[in-house]
């Protein structure tokens, strides 16, 4: 099981998930400090087997052959993926220039739709899924966000095609989020409640309840290509 962006607060959120119902979650991000904190955290949480763990930057070239070549060092074979690919740039549309797109799309949608290229012959043989992690701003978009969400509309539509190449033996499935809260980012009680306000339940999500849909996409063997909305 790769997690891809673990280190994020939903793919850390997503690997303790995993961990916790006996999954041994491989986790890859660009920081090898927060990296060995996220594995230190797990193996303190849940007894077993050290988490493998890959040290990789989207945003570069080689990122895609780094991941593989360490899965194959490190476990040999994945059966799932999660991509949870977290970097959320503001990019003010005064100031938006060619490196805020090329990067962001980067990072969201070329790297993680090589990725599942690259891996698709595992995920065969396991029968097994790819879940990502959207945006529903890709629907209702929001200011000062284009790159990011032209980032998260093309993976959006790239996994969809994925899910029609690489059917019937590999699930792919994405999960649109609405906000979910974060107490750093949500400390204006203000702004929560103008934010929370926009919501038909009044509230925002939590890392929590998105583990649940992603755990359940997971465990989906009759879905595949579907974009479940959580969080309107």
């Amino acid at each position: 099981m790769l997690v891809v962006g673990a280190t994020g607060r939903l793919g850390v959120a997503i690997a303790l998930g995993l961990a916790r119902r006996g999954d041994l979650p491989v986790l890859t991000a660009r920081d090898p400090a927060k990296l060995a904190s996220l594995a230190d955290l797990l193996a303190a949480e849940v007894p077993g087997p050290p988490a493998p763990t890959v040290c990789a930057d989207l945003s570069r070239p080689n990122a895609v052959d780094d991941i593989v070549a360490g899965l194959r060092a490190g476990v040999g074979t994945v059966d799932d993926v999660v991509l949870a690919c977290g970097p959320f740039p503001r990019t003010p549309f005064e100031a938006l220039c060619r490196e805020d797109l090329e990067r962001t799309l980067t990072v969201h949608a070329v790297a993680p739709l090589l990725l599942v290229h690259a891996l698709a012959q595992d995920l065969a043989t396991a029968q097994g899924a790819v879940v990502a992690l959207g945006d529903a701003g890709t629907t209702r978009p929001y200011t000062n966000h284009v790159a990011y969400l032209t980032a998260k509309g093309a993976v959006r539509t790239g996994l969809q095609a994925l899910a029609v190449e690489l059917a019937p033996a590999v699930r792919v499935n994405l999960v649109q989020l609405g906000i979910v809260a974060d107490p750093e980012a949500d400390a204006d009680p203000t702004r929560h409640h103008r934010l929370a306000t926009r919501s038909l339940l009044g509230r925002f999500g939590t890392p929590e309840e998105v583990v649940h849909v992603v755990l359940s996409l997971l465990d989906a063997t009759w879905a595949t290509g579907e974009v479940w909305g959580v969080g309107r």
